[in-house]
């Protein structure tokens, strides 16, 4: 199964991306844990593309029985970059999140637009 959800570039579509993935990979019939842990990884990926693209995102749902995979594009210049992080920055762990917590994530660059994209194994 695959569903997309276009969502405008301010801080309310982080809450509508989670709520918007939950509902797909629930009805999908999507382990609880995976879900949250999907939940969690999309507002990262969400909060960034907000922050730093101020464009619009697109997130988009893959299921299939042995990963679920979830994308958000916006069109934001440049790579994400997943740095060095020291105890006192208060910003600048999403991707340290995702990169620890999912089964595999990466970005895909585009001319005019870029998709960071992570999978969760089932």
């Amino acid at each position: 199964m695959t569903k997309t959800m276009e969502l405008a570039p301010k801080a309310a579509s982080v809450r509508a991306a989670r709520l918007f993935a939950a509902g797909v990979l629930d009805a999908d019939g999507v382990e609880s844990s995976v879900i949250e842990l999907a939940v969690l990884l999309v507002s990262e990926l969400v909060t960034n593309a907000a922050v730093h693209a101020h464009s619009g995102v697109r997130v988009t749902v893959h299921v299939d029985s042995h990963w679920v995979r979830i994308e958000v594009e916006d069109e934001g210049p440049g790579e994400p970059m997943l740095g060095g992080l020291t105890p006192e920055q208060v910003k600048g762990r999403g991707l340290a999140v995702v990169d620890r917590l999912s089964t595999d994530w990466g970005a895909d660059l585009h001319d005019d637009h870029k998709v960071v994209w992570f999978e969760i194994a089932r």
